[in-house]
């Protein structure tokens, strides 16, 4: 198996609400160049808008299935998983809900994801806990963060 290695990994788990892509979204707009790989096309456009209001367009691209906004001279890109482009290098690489590796349809990409793409400075993965004993094995080296919800989620039953 070839895994390339960063100067760092970090992988941080924790259950839904615990603000794990906000911390990434963080860590990536400190680095001069970054990507972030996100399971869903409507979080990469959130996102995306999120480093516009904070980079600005012509630093900012976006890469999904159903859109592509890639500026000149863009430093940072926000990309559903599927769409991340390959090749390119980046300071900071992160990928969210990681455990979709587990995935029958989309793990294979997940997959790949996790064992090739590295960020020349810093790598980060995100997930649930579910993928701890997975990755500890193969990643040795690695900085394990665990995150603690930041709210209690509750349902309230259906509404119309």
């Amino acid at each position: 198996m070839n895994i390339q290695r960063s100067l760092s990994i970090t992988v941080v788990l924790g259950p839904t609400n615990t603000g794990k892509t906000h911390f990434a979204v963080e860590r990536m707009l400190d680095h001069h160049t970054g990507m972030i790989g996100l399971p869903l096309r409507i979080l990469a456009r959130e996102i995306y808008d999120r480093v516009v209001i904070a980079k600005g367009k012509n630093a900012t691209a976006l890469i999904t299935g159903e859109e592509k906004i890639v500026p000149k001279n863009a430093r940072y890109f926000v990309c559903t998983v599927e769409s991340m482009p390959i090749g390119r290098s980046f300071a900071f690489l992160a990928v969210d809900e990681i455990q979709l590796t587990a995935d029958p349809e989309r793990g294979p990409v997940f997959t790949e994801r996790l064992l090739h793409s590295r960020g020349n400075s810093k790598t980060m993965f995100l997930g649930s806990e579910s993928i701890r004993p997975i990755l500890q094995p193969i990643l040795p080296e690695t900085e394990f963060i665990s995150r603690p919800p930041l709210s209690k989620l509750t349902f309230t039953g259906y509404r119309k």
